[in-house]
């Protein structure tokens, strides 16, 4: 008897697990709610880089992670939408500068973007490099369906260092 009801526990516990898994995820996003957040996370972005400590000026966005997205909905924000492998190959004899979306998650009812500002490639006379700054965006849906954004994360200013020069007593 003992066996019969370990095998029914194991059973029922087993089928609340695989009725679980099938079940859709209420934290997915569709492609058009994944746009509109890219466009206002954007718009912040716009703001951010004019920002003094900030200051940038990059409106090439690489596609990776972006596939869904149209490119008029980026040109209306300043921004040109470019094929990864199109920078890949650019990147083999210049510098080039892009956005690039790294992830877009949902996570306690908000959407997590983390956008990275990449520059990398070939200077003229030098080896190549690659640096990266990432951003962290939060976006929850309003009242009225769109999207409000904010930054809530970026990297650690650059401090550089000056050695100090010592006094030499006489």
């Amino acid at each position: 008897m003992a066996k019969l009801l370990s095998a029914i526990s194991i059973l029922l516990v087993a089928g609340i697990v695989m009725a679980r898994g099938q079940q859709t995820a209420p934290d997915t996003l569709s492609d058009g709610d994944k746009g509109a957040i890219v466009e206002s996370v954007l718009d912040i972005e716009l703001r951010t880089q004019a920002s003094v400590p900030d200051f940038a000026n990059i409106r090439k966005v690489s596609s990776d992670n972006i596939e869904f997205i149209e490119p008029s909905q980026l040109s209306k924000h300043s921004f040109t939408l470019v094929a990864a492998s199109q920078l890949r190959e650019s990147k083999k004899d210049r510098v080039v500068e892009y956005l690039l979306f790294r992830k877009i998650f949902v996570r306690d009812g908000a959407v997590v973007v983390v956008l990275s500002r990449v520059t990398e490639g070939r200077p003229c006379f030098g080896a190549a490099f690659s640096h990266e700054r990432s951003y962290t965006y939060e976006s929850r849906r309003t009242s009225g369906g769109g999207w409000l954004t904010q930054l809530i994360g970026r990297p650690a200013p650059m401090i550089s260092f000056v050695p100090k020069r010592y006094a030499t007593k006489r």
